[in-house]
């Protein structure tokens, strides 16, 4: 019987397993804060587009719709311009295949949000008191408008625990609200999201001062004049390393591509004036509290070159020869129109209403008799 020899396996001495544990530690002890560093970085880098890809989307979805803004002819472009919501009416979605005018087509659509607003489900604007619509709008053989109501507006994000963080909401018609996007930032001082540019008499463009709130119901034409639209975004992202807020702003201006187009009127002679002035005092416990101006409207607002634009009020004492103008009152295509004064003066006075196109021609006078305030 043979016996092989069993060859003794060499191994690792204690100091030899001491050092490669040492240089290991060694090694991980400078690659570990490397990699952590890197990974810090790109965390870092990747909120930060987030932020500005937030910023972008918000901009990007406001504008592709702000761009096709407008409605039939007296239907108003712009409904609400304020600093932290605007209202535009749109054709934007239609579920009819021939309607030529939509920008996009989809049969699955909800009928409440593809066709102009029912008076009948109007609602109050948002971050404001203003009810819209207030009438039907329709085009030349009375057929309802497609354009639909188009809402932005922001509010505070009660979840981030500040007052400066903001989410961006969207509204068709009345229909529920949706969030658009979240975390935008929008200081103190600044205060705004949207800021106004509009067309000025001589032609040219001026800024709308930025805390200007308006309505297309309101006394102020600018809204009627406005052009572009700017947008100012700026997001937030929370660098947690350095302890700091990393902000990122997206800025863009929105031609209003159809207000000059689809607002045109025939501007040639001077239009008819108003008709049918009345004045009466407003009492309340005895007390005169304002004067009313009652008047019915002008016979080309509604037909002939359907050019009135407006209404100028004034008012004198009966023994002066100046008129002063008291406000402007929108031609919005009521029937009658209805104006309280309230900064009235004891004493006999008359007051005056006109008519203005968008020349802008004035029309002739309609006086109102002497008014005795009490």
């Amino acid at each position: 019987m043979t016996h092989q020899r069993r060859r003794t396996r060499a191994g690792f001495s204690m100091v030899e397993m001491m050092t490669a544990m040492t240089l290991m530690l060694l090694v991980m002890g400078i690659v570990v804060p490397f990699f952590r560093v890197q990974a810090r970085a790109i965390g870092t880098q990747g909120g930060r587009l987030d932020a500005i890809q937030n910023g972008r989307f918000s901009n990007t979805t406001i504008d592709r719709e702000l761009r096709a803004a407008g409605g039939e002819v007296g239907q108003p472009v712009i409904v609400q311009a304020t600093p932290m919501a605007i209202t535009f009416n749109v054709d934007l979605v239609t579920r009819e295949v021939n309607d030529p005018t939509a920008v996009y087509y989809n049969p699955d659509a909800d009928s409440l949000g593809t066709e102009s607003w029912s008076p009948a489900r109007s609602l109050t604007l948002a971050l404001s008191s203003k009810t819209y619509p207030a009438q039907w709008y329709t085009d030349g053989v009375g057929t309802r408008s497609k354009a639909e109501t188009v809402q932005y507006f922001l509010r505070v994000d009660a979840l981030s625990g500040r007052t400066d963080v903001y989410n961006l909401f969207r509204r068709v018609n009345n229909l529920d609200s949706t969030l658009v996007s979240s975390n935008l930032w929008i200081p103190a001082d600044t205060g705004h999201f949207f800021r106004y540019t509009r067309t000025t008499a001589a032609g040219g463009l001026a800024v709308i001062p930025r805390d200007t709130m308006l309505y297309w119901d309101g006394t102020n034409r600018w809204i009627d004049s406005i052009r572009v639209v700017s947008l100012r975004v700026s997001t937030l992202f929370r660098d947690v390393r350095a302890a700091r807020d990393v902000v990122r702003t997206v800025y863009a201006n929105t031609r209003l591509l159809n207000a000059g187009l689809l607002q045109q009127r025939t501007c040639g002679t001077a239009p008819l004036p108003a008709r049918n002035l009345a004045l009466s005092l407003v009492t309340v416990s005895g007390a005169t509290v304002a004067v009313r101006v009652a008047w019915d409207n002008s016979l080309e607002e509604g037909g002939g070159e359907r050019d009135v634009s407006l209404y100028v009020v004034q008012r004198k004492l009966a023994s002066a020869t100046d008129w002063e103008v008291v406000r402007n009152v929108t031609a919005n295509g009521s029937a009658s129109y209805t104006f309280d004064d309230v900064e009235f003066a004891l004493g006999n006075w008359q007051y005056a209403v006109y008519a203005m196109d968008c020349s802008p021609q004035a029309s002739t006078q309609l006086t109102g008799a002497i008014t005795v305030v009490p």
